[in-house]
């Protein structure tokens, strides 16, 4: 986390620019936008400055980012506004005939509604939308410039059905999503913590243990790898 806080700040330093293509545009935008999501850190993700960059693309993953990381800290009025500018977005790039791009700034739509409905108290609906999500995104093809998803939306129902208490159920679409995107710190943790409340403490185990390697080198210890190694140290 810390050599990744540095590249964050170097990214935040850059002067705002013409860039070739817009691989560009996204890379810059997701580097800070990840830092936060990776880390579960809502309150900060809710706090990702928003620099128009004049590519709707590379903004609606930064709307997201906000959205999401204020319906996950309580702040759902702040939520419904982002998920407006993301209307807003989605109507620009439609205009723009990018309807790829449309579509993904749709999913980022209903995952942030998904997550505003749990908060709100209405849990079959914030399973319906985030599942919607995760379903259109699987369906879809990743695009060059974002081959990796800002925040897998099946990884994200996983932890939607995990917070609701539904482990069994999270488990799988954690390990879903685990083999389109493997070896995900994230979707590792909530296989992990999926199997584990759904009562399968060997295939936790197992889990955590793939988290613990694949954190092996790094130059903090989050709380999750600090929960992995004490279940595996509860054995």
């Amino acid at each position: 986390d810390a050599k990744a806080k540095v590249l964050v700040d170097q990214i935040a330093a850059l002067s705002k620019q013409e860039y070739p293509n817009i691989a560009v545009f996204t890379a810059v935008a997701v580097v800070p936008a990840r830092y936060a999501l990776e880390r579960g850190d809502w309150a900060g993700a809710a706090k990702l400055p928003v620099v128009s960059t004049g590519r709707a693309q590379a903004d609606s993953l930064v709307r997201f980012t906000r959205g999401l990381g204020m319906a996950r800290s309580g702040d759902l009025a702040g939520a419904k506004g982002e998920i407006q500018a993301m209307q807003d977005l989605r109507t620009a790039l439609e205009k723009s005939n990018q309807s790829y791009w449309a579509d993904r700034t749709e999913e980022q739509m209903l995952a942030v509604s998904g997550w505003i409905a749990y908060a709100e108290g209405t849990r079959d609906q914030a399973r319906k939308l985030m599942r919607a999500a995760a379903d259109n995104e699987d369906a879809s093809v990743k695009h060059v410039a974002m081959e990796n998803r800002l925040y897998p939306m099946r990884e994200l129902l996983g932890e939607l059905l995990l917070q609701i208490g539904q482990g069994a159920a999270a488990e799988r679409e954690f390990e879903a999503s685990l083999k389109e995107n493997p070896n995900r710190y994230r979707g590792l943790y909530g296989a992990a913590r999926a199997a584990e409340a759904a009562g399968d403490r060997p295939k936790a185990a197992g889990y955590f243990e793939k988290l613990v390697a694949l954190a092996s080198k790094a130059d903090t210890v989050r709380p999750e790898t600090a929960r992995a190694k004490a279940f595996l140290g509860q054995r």
